[in-house]
């Protein structure tokens, strides 16, 4: 009876991954990561229009509303200073409504920049539209 040591002619091969998987699972999730950064910029730029959206229908209606009251706000053929009278508050300087004060709430410039694109002059009236200019 031989008991001995034979060794094997093939070599014994580790359980695990190789250097070359390793890298290639890293350069696929690197692939998939840059895959998801782009979808959610698009997401991001379309949540971005949304708000300028809603910035410009509140605009006008403060706009509509201010102009019943016979509040001098409106800069005609200049939608950016009248929206920018808004910001800063205008008031009736008579009738009913005299004394009451109608002003955007707290917008930035670039909010105010952005819902600018949707909104139109028609005579001495901001208007709200869907697409922007």
């Amino acid at each position: 009876m031989n008991i001995g040591f034979h060794p094997s002619t093939t070599p014994l091969r580790r359980a695990g991954f190789s250097l070359v998987e390793m890298l290639m699972v890293i350069a696929i999730l690197g692939i998939m990561s840059s895959m998801v950064i782009i979808a959610f910029g698009g997401v991001r730029e379309g949540a971005e229009n949304e708000k300028d959206k809603r910035n410009a229908q509140n605009i006008a209606s403060l706009a509509a509303v201010a102009s019943a009251a016979d509040a001098d706000f409106a800069v005609p053929g200049d939608k950016t200073a009248s929206v920018e009278n808004l910001r800063d508050g205008c008031s009736p300087s008579s009738g009913i409504f005299k004394g009451h004060v109608y002003q955007l709430p707290s917008m930035t410039s670039h909010d105010i920049q952005g819902a600018i694109r949707y909104l139109h002059l028609k005579g001495s009236e901001l208007v709200y539209h869907q697409v922007s200019e």
